[in-house]
C-alpha cells in the first residue's frame, strides 16, 4: 500500500493542474498520473482526479475491506444491544423447519466461494 500514500497525505504541487494543460497534453499527464494521481483544476479548483489503474485498484480493494469491517463493526455493537436488552440467541437448528435444514444441509456441501457467489 506505500503507493498509495500521496492519497494519504494530499496532493503536492506538482500532481496540480489546470484543465486547460490536461486537455492540452492528456498523454504525458496519462503518464505522470502512474507515478502519483493527479489533481485536474478548473478555475484553480479541483473538478477530476486522474490515477493509475493500479491505485485505482487499490482503492476498491481498500473500500471494500472497510466495508465489510463497517458491517462487522454494526453487526457487533447491534448483538451487544440486543443482549443488554435482554434478548437471548437461538440457534437455527432450534427454530428451523426440516424443509429450511434441509435445504441448509444442501448448501453446505455447496464448492463454490463468496466471490462466486456475490457476482
Amino acid at each position: 500500500m506505500a503507493k498509495m500514500q500521496a492519497f494519504n497525505e494530499g496532493f503536492g504541487i506538482e500532481q496540480l493542474i489546470a484543465a486547460s494543460e490536461a486537455a492540452r497534453n492528456f498523454s504525458g499527464l496519462r503518464k505522470s498520473a502512474k507515478i502519483a494521481p493527479r489533481l485536474i483544476l478548473e478555475n484553480n479548483k479541483p473538478d477530476s482526479v486522474l490515477l493509475s489503474i493500479e491505485d485505482y485498484q487499490l482503492m476498491k480493494e481498500a473500500i471494500a475491506m472497510l466495508q465489510e469491517e463497517i458491517i462487522e463493526l454494526k453487526m457487533g455493537e447491534r448483538i451487544r444491544k440486543a443482549e443488554a436488552n435482554g434478548v437471548k440467541k437461538h440457534d437455527f437448528k432450534d427454530f428451523a423447519t426440516d424443509e429450511d435444514k434441509e435445504i441448509y444441509q444442501k448448501a453446505a456441501n455447496w464448492d463454490i466461494s463468496d466471490d462466486e457467489l456475490f457476482e
